[in-house]
């Protein structure tokens, strides 16, 4: 009776430990991956170097984020449409993106994207900037 006791306390201990292994790696590997894409999200860099290629870009008023991260990356201009719905959404130009059609390079970040397409909402009835305007 005792080495059946004994077996069974050396099977719930190693039963135990690779749970915690494998617990540790899971929480490792994630961690990682949540670090790189939150690094990404601030860290922005264009898909090519140089002048890059120049692509029109149609967006219209119900377009959402979503929407034109789908346009966007089925135009070459982004790698990760999910990135960019939360570059949008962090940047301070979130939601202001105006219909209209754009010229839009490979070469250009997210942000200067998103920048290019809330400059018309940026500017109020006089063609004024919001920022011209507060000065």
């Amino acid at each position: 009776m005792n080495a059946r006791k004994v077996v069974l306390s050396i099977l719930d201990t190693a039963v135990k430990v690779v749970f915690v292994v494998i617990a540790v790696m899971l929480i490792s590997k994630y961690s990682k991956v949540a670090y790189n894409y939150g690094y990404r999200i601030f860290n922005q860099v264009p898909v090519s170097s140089g002048t890059g290629r120049t692509v029109s870009v149609t967006i219209t008023d119900s377009d959402t984020g979503k929407k034109i991260a789908e346009k966007l990356a089925n135009a070459g201009l982004i790698t990760d449409k999910n990135l960019f719905v939360l570059q949008e959404m962090f940047s301070d130009y979130h939601e202001l993106e105006a219909a209209g059609t754009y010229e839009l390079s490979t070469s250009m970040t997210p942000e200067e994207m998103i920048r290019i397409m809330a400059a018309p909402s940026m500017t109020d009835e006089n063609g004024d900037s919001s920022e011209e305007a507060g000065q």
